[in-house]
């Protein structure tokens, strides 16, 4: 791809696509996940044991950080289906795809994580310029198979170049996440006032936030992988499709798309 043929208007309206197109199978395939893990939280301001409760914290950190990349794990395939052409695997298909690949998935995020972490507490630059040389390593991860440092050298490679329009990209991502989670928790401190099981609100809000944010985090790096490594197939077939159930693969009757 030339330079500057990333454009962040075309990014973000195709993240849009995307998430509108794929948004019931995206979002169940968060629901579950982040519905088990919020649990942790339920059960977190419960506990009357100081220890007990900063154990439960750091399991539910931990999970959380694990689950979250799991999630996104899956959702990569979620897009790059749909972006083949070919019908979107079943929700517990995309878990057993993510969960094969989870163990790369998991290092190159502490990997890329401890990494921005120190380039951040260091000068701050360093870190933004790390944040944006990985962005794709986890889609890579995904869809090339490569292990977490090979991941996060190709992403590099990818990312060359094109420094600055990734960056802006990730800041509009970042930001319209930012907003939406700030209007949510408005919210759900509102139906917190009025609710005598707050800790029901915090669970049933958590999860759906999750379900509903996560998708376009990840749908918008999907994006912008497929702008580098395949710009001249549109991202989306031209042809829709759709399926009567998300949990099971269903091919339509007339149905001819092909890779």
């Amino acid at each position: 791809m030339a330079a500057g043929g990333l454009k962040t208007k075309f990014v973000l309206r195709d993240t849009m696509r995307l998430y509108r197109t794929l948004f019931v199978r995206s979002f169940l395939t968060g629901l579950v996940v982040f519905a088990v893990l919020g649990l942790l939280d339920v059960i977190l301001p419960l506990l009357h044991s100081d220890g007990a409760a900063a154990a439960v914290a750091i399991v539910a950190t931990v999970f959380a950080f694990i689950g979250t990349t799991f999630v996104q794990g899956a959702l990569v395939e979620v897009v790059d289906s749909e972006h083949r052409g070919v019908p979107v695997p079943a929700v517990t298909d995309l878990y057993r795809s993510s969960w094969s690949r989870l163990g790369a998935l998991v290092r190159v995020s502490i990997l890329t994580g401890i990494g921005v972490g120190l380039g951040l507490v260091a000068l701050v630059l360093p870190g933004i310029v790390l944040a944006v040389r990985w962005a794709l390593a986890a889609p890579i991860v995904m869809l090339e198979g490569q292990g977490a440092r090979a991941a996060m050298r190709r992403s590099r490679e990818l990312v060359r170049g094109h420094g600055r329009a990734v960056f802006e990209v990730l800041v509009n991502v970042w930001v319209r996440i930012g907003l939406a989670w700030l209007v949510i928790s408005f919210l759900l401190g509102r139906l917190q006032a009025g609710t005598s099981h707050p800790e029901l609100v915090i669970w049933i809000g958590g999860t759906l936030a999750s379900a509903l944010l996560t998708p376009y985090a990840a749908h918008a790096l999907s994006v912008v992988y497929y702008r580098f490594t395949d710009p001249d197939r549109p991202l989306l077939p031209e042809k829709g499709r759709s399926w009567n159930s998300v949990w099971q693969d269903q091919d339509l009757p007339g149905d001819s798309s092909t890779p």
